[in-house]
């Protein structure tokens, strides 16, 4: 027999016991071993966890499909990823300093409740879905989704997601749920802006745009080759540095495909995860 969700009694079993594996001091020891960095450093944690919200509750859903069928090009998904994780962070910073967190500490988020979580879900929620919101592209998300239909798909998924994201802090607690949303940030988008890995990800890549004969490049520099030359608007190797540390999502629609298609997401890097 299955539960009204088609889970099985012993499926959901497991799925309990794994969840009650999973503790604050887990996740913290995740963030240690597997990314390098203090969870104890609020700053840090807020990063992941827009990382985290950004990639399900955005990228993992119907915007996928929309990319796939041409909508967004490569380099459009690595500017409105990236604008979205900054609007998201901005937001979880103004909630905290709203909900009295002024320290640095994130020991302190132990004192929010799940009802302030709401308060912040919602509205991520209205911002995310907001069909009049404009995009670093220059197109509403009214005009990206094309129709009513798809509109509605991606609310469902927004409204899903979010849930999710408030549901799990119901069951243990706030500082609980934020750590295992910074993980996910942490583990599933590695390559993203604004992880903790990124500023070393735009310096190594830096490098290879300046050395044709870097292994990047293949045996004989043949990727390098056929990538033809860098769009004029990224030749000061200076400005685009601090333009991907920065706002990538400022980055012109050429220069963004062509950082994409040049490998910026596969540069190898010691200690990075993915």
């Amino acid at each position: 027999m299955t539960d009204d969700d088609g889970v099985s009694p012993e499926v959901q079993r497991m799925l309990q016991e794994a969840q009650a594996m999973m503790t604050d001091e887990v996740m913290e020891e995740t963030l240690r071993s597997k990314i390098g960095v203090d969870p104890s450093r609020l700053p840090t944690l807020l990063d992941l966890v827009a990382i985290g919200i950004t990639n399900g509750a955005w990228r993992n859903s119907c915007i996928e499909n929309w990319h796939a069928e041409g909508r967004l090009s490569d380099g459009d998904m690595m500017r409105v990823n990236s604008y979205t994780t900054d609007a998201i962070r901005r937001r979880l910073k103004g909630w905290c300093i709203e909900s009295g967190i002024t320290s640095a500490d994130s020991t302190a988020l132990a004192r929010i409740d799940v009802e302030d979580v709401d308060v912040l879900a919602g509205r991520l929620f209205r911002w995310l879905t907001n069909t009049e919101r404009q995009l670093p592209t220059g197109m509403t998300l009214s005009e990206l989704a094309r129709s009513k239909e798809d509109l509605e798909e991606y609310e469902d998924h927004a409204d899903r997601a979010l849930g999710g994201f408030t549901g799990q802090m119901e069951e243990k607690s706030v500082r609980f749920g934020l750590l295992r949303t910074a993980c996910h940030g942490a583990l599933a988008c590695s390559r993203w802006w604004a992880h903790p890995t990124w500023p070393d990800r735009v310096e190594r890549f830096i490098h290879i745009l300046d050395d044709a004969t870097d292994p990047h490049w293949g045996t004989k520099g043949e990727r390098r080759e056929k990538l033809g030359a860098e769009p004029l608007t990224i030749q000061n190797h200076d400005t685009l540095r601090a333009t991907l540390l920065e706002s990538p999502w400022n980055l012109d629609p050429t220069a963004a495909d062509w950082i994409v298609y040049a490998g910026i997401g596969y540069v190898r890097l010691e200690n990075v995860q993915g």
